[in-house]
């Protein structure tokens, strides 16, 4: 059991911010309804790798979820919705602000039917007059939050660089996400849900963290940093015999003991570098006598060496690297499930672990329209009324086989 079991989670959503909430709020034991367009979320058609139809990037975000395909836009889909919406104890939306009131499933409508939903809204750029109806993804937020201006190499021709995750999508579920479950515990004292309201934009400048208090004291923007920390020397990626790793020394304690382990301690009494703030003003002739140090040895060798000192440090992993690591498969975080056009579609499990409840993947992805008529049948139409809603296309249903349960590798 999980510490979500029973609550009931309409997501009424597409492409990533509030499918990577509902995929967190699933693993942790929620029973998620994904309302899709007979036409599905508009992922399913995303992306460069698909097999037999089905799209890896729509199955990173919504496994252990129900899907029922119904057009909003008919009177007969909106009452479908309306009634799921009843019974839920949260909804997240993630469309421009007013497109789900004027789908007839807004937070004022809902809540006179259901006082004690927790109402999650995620968009681009809030509600700001000049911005609430502009489109917005994370690529977008990501040049207009300063997240961009900030990665990448430094220097006069440093170009704005994306982040290699969608840093603005991630990071906004995953405050929706904690909003969400504080919502719910407040309901618990009140008797009454509420409207929850995020969006990109604000958790890029939450995210700005050390660069905000940068800008405050300089009245600057902050420069790009490359692979190097802004308010920590040494503390960047190396280049050794075989690779790279990250390194670093986060005090001047530290500092010490860093030199001593790359068997530079005369570095360490220089006036140049012996505190932080001279190693800040002296970041590039101290970072250029490192490289060549750490060009000496392997990444493996140098590991064994910063181990021993206790030195800040860790290899540059690459996707691969990373998931075959014996660390992640101690974690335990990629499990498999079962899918009609995947096979085995190993998934990522949300990163959290209770000592009293339990995390689990739920199940797979579902296919566009696989639970419509279940649940339609839950709650309280007839085998007739589906048949008629299906001949006018006010839903859509797809077939699936048997599915299996998540499998741990």
């Amino acid at each position: 059991m999980g510490p979500l079991t029973r609550i009931k989670v309409i997501e009424i959503a597409h492409w990533l911010v509030a499918p990577y909430c509902t995929n967190m709020l699933s693993d942790l034991g929620a029973e998620v309804i994904k309302i899709e367009p007979p036409s599905g979320d508009q992922v399913r058609q995303s992306g460069s790798y698909f097999k037999n139809g089905e799209s890896y990037l729509f199955a990173a975000y919504n496994h252990g979820k129900r899907s029922i395909a119904i057009d909003l836009k008919t009177p007969e889909g909106k009452q479908i919705a309306l009634e799921l919406c009843k019974e839920a104890d949260v909804i997240v939306e993630n469309y421009r602000p007013g497109t789900c009131d004027k789908l007839g499933v807004g937070y004022e409508t809902v809540r006179e039917i259901n006082p004690r939903v927790v109402y999650c809204s995620i968009s681009a750029f809030g509600d700001s007059p000049g911005y609430r109806h502009r489109p917005g993804m994370d690529p977008i937020v990501q040049g207009m939050g300063a997240v961009m201006s900030l990665t990448g190499e430094g220097g006069a021709d440093g170009k704005p660089m994306l982040a290699g995750v969608p840093i603005a999508d991630n990071s906004t579920a995953f405050m929706a996400f904690g909003a969400i479950c504080a919502a719910l515990y407040d309901r618990e004292r009140t008797g009454v849900g509420q409207r929850v309201e995020l969006n990109l934009i604000d958790t890029c400048v939450f995210n700005l963290s050390t660069r905000f208090g940068q800008y405050i004291a300089t009245d600057q923007s902050p420069a790009p940093m490359g692979n190097q920390h802004a308010e920590v020397v040494p503390y960047q990626a190396f280049p050794t015999r075989d690779g790279w790793m990250m390194a670093g020394a986060q005090s001047d304690e530290a500092w010490r003991v860093f030199c001593r382990a790359v068997g530079r301690d005369d570095l360490a009494e220089q006036v140049d570098y012996r505190t932080s703030q001279s190693r800040l003003a002296n970041r590039e002739t101290l970072s250029s006598l490192l490289n060549e140090v750490f060009r000496t040895k392997t990444t493996s060798e140098w590991e064994q060496i910063l181990n021993e000192h206790n030195v800040l440090h860790g290899p540059i992993w690459n996707v691969e690297q990373l998931l075959n690591s014996d660390l992640i498969k101690d974690h335990r975080l990629i499990v498999e499930v079962d899918h009609p056009a995947f096979g085995q579609l190993p998934v990522i499990q949300t990163p959290i672990h209770y000592s009293e409840r339990q995390v689990k993947v739920q199940g797979p992805p579902p296919v566009l329209g696989e639970h419509t008529k279940e649940i339609l049948e839950q709650i309280g139409y007839t085998a007739e009324e589906i048949d008629a809603l299906l001949r006018n296309d006010i839903v859509r249903a797809t077939e699936s086989g048997n599915r299996k349960g998540a499998v741990l590798p």
